[in-house]
Order: C-alpha cells, then sequence, then structure tokens
C-alpha cells in the first residue's frame, strides 16, 4: 500500500476512534465510510465492522433497539476474526460495547 495510503487509513481510524469514543457515533460511522467507500484491502471487513458497530449504537441512542440488534449483529461477524487486537483497536473493547444491543 502506499505511503500516502497508509497515513489515510491512520487518519480515517484515528478521527473514527474519537469520534466513537466521545459517543458521536453517527460522526464516527460517516468519517470512516468516506475512507471504506474506495478501500481495497485485504482487511475491509475490519472497517466494515467498524462502520457497522457504530451504526448500531447510533440506532441504541436513538430508541431504534430493532435496528441496534440487527445491525450489532452483522458488526460482531466482521470484527469477531480481528479480535482481541488489531491494528491501534481494542477489537473486544468495541465486540463488549455493542454485545448486548
Amino acid at each position: 500500500m502506499p505511503a500516502s495510503r497508509n497515513s489515510d487509513r491512520s487518519a480515517a481510524l484515528a478521527a473514527f476512534l474519537n469520534a466513537f469514543g466521545a459517543g458521536d457515533f453517527f460522526g464516527a460511522h460517516e468519517l470512516l465510510e468516506q475512507f471504506w467507500v474506495g478501500y481495497q484491502g485485504d482487511d475491509r471487513d475490519f472497517y466494515k465492522g467498524l462502520i457497522q458497530a457504530a451504526v448500531a449504537l447510533h440506532h441504541a441512542s436513538t430508541g431504534n433497539a430493532s435496528g441496534a440488534a440487527s445491525v450489532g449483529a452483522r458488526a460482531r461477524g466482521f470484527l469477531a476474526p480481528y479480535a482481541p487486537r488489531y491494528q491501534s483497536v481494542d477489537v473486544d473493547a468495541v465486540l463488549a460495547r455493542i454485545s448486548g444491543l
């Protein structure tokens, strides 16, 4: 992967993690999705899982329990192969955060 694409990935992931950690799940989703749309790496599902985890938590925060459960299940499926940690992400912590949805 070219260095510029690597820095794009790092920046997108850092922005996502900041928004996610602050509870801005919709914003986190938007930030990472902008990167993910054009991304073709072997770990594409990892990013898709993070995006879906954010969407699930956004649904939960707006009272959409059905949407949270559905998207949360998909997120868990995408993220589980990357546990316990992948890149700078504590995948186990993300999975724990969406486990009750």
